[in-house]
């Protein structure tokens, strides 16, 4: 945090402090019924300061979103949902649109494939409204390379969602609601998806509540938050159980009276975020998995100070550590919280008594990934913003190992330096910081890969390139390279890596490089097959070899997907079998010719099935009666039925992507008709209707019978004309 914003995030606490604290509201207990009574009264409204707006600007997606107070929907899960008909924060319901009525008209986006993916598939479906999906996380049962489950953030809910797929991808299924920590108020986003090898599937997330907590005599609140822990024994249908591997808390030990009765000292308000889960064998007992959660403990510290007679509460620092919990019950229960990292500090906050150590005035990490080798060892990576401040300067990303299950940990090293981006890139909106977050993979030799996005030194231009860095004992690294194969400026983000059992390296990233604006975004992929030492593979379809390639085929613009283009999420995500690479990713397509909306899209290597149509008659005359079945569309979506350029029906999809639809096939000429139905995501399919009596059999028919009347007419005449002569 910059000094300025420093100052910024101090002031209006320091100002609440100030009046709040001298308001009339609340009167302290009668003189004896408290030890250590503080002179003076506290009100009620104590309760109302933002005790996270300090770490607004470190706390990942969902959460930064809603202690900066820009989530859509979080104010009104505070108060107990939408009242009314409301539209919480007047974002949820954007209002119809000229891009809402071209959408009416039949407008819909123009799919481009790329040459290396299928068409892309939109999985999530809207049951509020709130159209928004975002932060995917995709996992696949390692018994069954088909069977993929989406974790995902639904602003349709006050929980994260799962979808299910037994196809490879082809149909999904859901949304199945995972539900938050009984009590709590919400999700507060950050769903990452996984399975043991038994594939019981697993999914963390943030769960928020709320701590009460007394300061003096008063009793205020802070919402705190759990790492969730959801298991599915289905295959990611239903949810029924969710545990808390571990929860923040706030602390006022540092809180007691001074010799006036004045209360002093240093209020701790704790959160915990940025959650990311894996499973591995137990390296003493290779035959049964240990589940490990690693997040990001922040410790927000708090100083109460008096101004003469007058109590203010001050931010005096922001304290973060990498933590980490597991669970050898299938997350059942959780150790405690071992300190991957060390802490360190926005602020000059002094150290607690016999406690650790705390570094730095301006840093801060963030955005730990564990993973498991086979034969049970475990590494964790994290970013470190260095002590020049977060999102400028020079960030690290380091990297701990563990042989005895996550007990202790080697001293960690550093795998990469790095020029850390900004909050923004300055181009869009959204949060960009959390691409730089590591992305880790180890390949079947314990090879590891880490992935990340940075600022490149020789582009000034260039707000952010993806980068790789790749080690084979976890010691010594290999200098970055760079995935993304152009040469432009537009910034790259957020990128996702897999290893396949093969070895070979896969990833995925938004590329906003189409674009001349460079702000829609498309996905761009590559591979290695040679443990990352080149990037690029061969298209047989083009018939020659590309440094990466393109597997959207559309692009998304961040400002139609989300309200004021704010929020696409802290990550995509890319899974590897033997076969095939899933991908998935926020999509805006549908933002694009109505109000705000952002679904989770998926693609993969293998070519998934079109839509098809069946038409009932295929034949007869203009004006007849047909029925029109699709299938294999987008699930819950309108579908417009176009002979030519004109709309002449409309329908819409049930869950699995089909309809029916009965209308009258319009009075065309005779011969071939071709009829095209386009959902409202682009797919389309053709099908052909042939008029056996249309406009040219109606004009034949009428020259005749013109030409009857005629000869009619003309005998009609000659048969009133006395000297006409008489017919043969």
């Amino acid at each position: 945090m910059t000094e300025t914003n420093r100052r910024r995030a101090g002031l209006p606490l320091l100002l609440a402090g100030s009046l709040l604290l001298t308001l009339p509201g609340l009167a302290l207990a009668e003189e004896g019924e408290t030890e250590g009574a503080i002179s003076g009264v506290y009100p009620q409204a104590l309760g109302s300061v933002d005790w996270l707006a300090p770490a607004a600007e470190y706390l990942a997606g969902r959460s930064g979103m809603i202690a900066a107070g820009q989530d859509p929907a979080w104010a009104e899960i505070r108060t107990g949902g939408v009242r009314d008909g409301a539209d919480p924060g007047g974002l949820l319901g954007s209002g119809r649109s000229e891009r809402a009525q071209a959408a009416g008209a039949g407008l819909a986006p123009y799919r481009d494939p790329g040459p290396a993916f299928s068409t892309n598939h939109l999985i999530t479906r809207d049951f509020g409204q709130g159209p928004y999906q975002t932060e995917p996380s995709i996992a696949v049962n390692p018994a069954d390379p088909d069977h993929i489950i989406l974790g995902t953030i639904d602003y349709g809910f006050p929980s994260n969602s799962a979808y299910v797929s037994l196809d490879g991808g082809e149909s999904w299924e859901g949304p199945f609601r995972v539900p938050y920590i009984l009590d709590d108020l919400g999700s507060g986003g950050d769903p990452v998806v996984t399975f043991d090898r038994d594939g019981a599937a697993y999914m963390t997330g943030i769960s928020i509540g709320l701590e009460e907590f007394t300061v003096g005599p008063v009793q205020v609140y802070s919402e705190v938050s759990s790492m969730s822990v959801a298991r599915s024994e289905d295959g990611g249908f239903t949810w029924p159980e969710t545990f808390s591997a571990a929860r923040s808390r706030v602390s006022t030990d540092g809180l007691e009276p001074d010799r006036f009765g004045r209360l002093r000292g240093n209020l701790s308000i704790g959160f915990y975020d940025k959650p990311w889960i894996t499973v591995g064998p137990d390296p003493d007992d290779p035959e049964r998995d240990i589940i490990y959660l690693t997040y990001t403990d922040f410790d927000i510290r708090y100083e109460v100070l008096w101004l003469g007679e007058v109590p203010t509460i001050v931010p005096v620092a922001t304290r973060s550590t990498i933590e980490l919990v597991r669970s050898e019950d299938g997350g059942r229960t959780w150790s405690e919280p071992i300190a991957v990292s060390p802490t360190v500090q926005q602020g000059n906050a002094e150290p607690d008594g016999d406690g650790p150590g705390v570094f730095g005035t301006k840093r801060v990490v963030q955005g730990s990934q564990p993973v498991v080798a086979e034969d049970g060892t475990l590494y964790v990576t994290w970013i470190d913003s260095t002590d020049d401040d977060s999102q400028k300067g020079i960030g690290e990303i380091y990297l701990a190992r563990s042989e005895d299950r996550g007990a202790t940990f080697e001293p960690s090293v550093v795998a990469s330096t790095f020029n850390e981006l900004a909050y923004r890139t300055r181009n869009a909106f959204f949060r960009a910081w959390a691409s730089g977050f590591p992305q880790i993979a180890l390949g079947p030799e314990e090879q590891i890969y880490i992935a990340y996005a940075a600022k490149p030194s020789d582009r000034p231009r260039d707000d952010s390139d993806i980068w790789i860095v790749r080690s084979e004992d976890g010691e010594s690294w290999s200098r970055p390279a760079r995935l993304n194969d152009d040469d432009t400026t537009a910034p790259q983000i957020y990128p996702s890596i897999d290893v396949s059992p093969d070895g070979t390296v896969h990833a995925m990233w938004g590329d906003m490089r189409d674009d001349p604006t460079e702000l829609r975004y498309h996905i761009y992929y590559t591979t290695s097959t040679d443990g990352g030492e080149t990037w690029g593979f061969e298209i047989p379809e083009i018939g020659g070899m590309v440094g990466d390639t393109r597997a959207s085929d559309f692009a998304t613009n961040p400002n139609y997907a989300f309200p004021g283009g704010r929020f696409i999420g802290d990550y995509f995500s890319l899974k590897a079998t033997d076969e095939d690479v899933y991908m998935v990713w926020p999509d805006g397509r549908l933002g694009e010719y109505g109000p705000p909306n952002q679904k989770i899209a998926f693609t993969r290597r293998r070519a998934v099935p079109a839509p098809e149509l069946f038409l009932s008659p295929p034949s007869g005359p203009g004006g007849q009666q047909v029925t029109l079945q699709g299938f294999g569309f987008q699930p819950d979506l309108t579908v417009f039925v176009l002979l030519g350029d004109s709309t002449v029906a409309q329908a819409r999809t049930d869950e699995t992507g089909q309809f029916t639809n009965v209308f009258y096939m319009p009075i065309t000429s005779e011969g071939a008709q071709t009829l095209t139905v386009v959902d409202e995501s682009g797919n389309r399919a053709s099908t052909s209707y042939y008029t056996e009596f249309g406009f040219g059999n109606i004009l034949d028919q009428y020259r005749e019978l013109s030409s009857q009347l005629d000869e009619l007419r003309g005998r009609i005449d000659g048969a009133g004309d006395p000297e006409a002569s008489p017919a043969p």
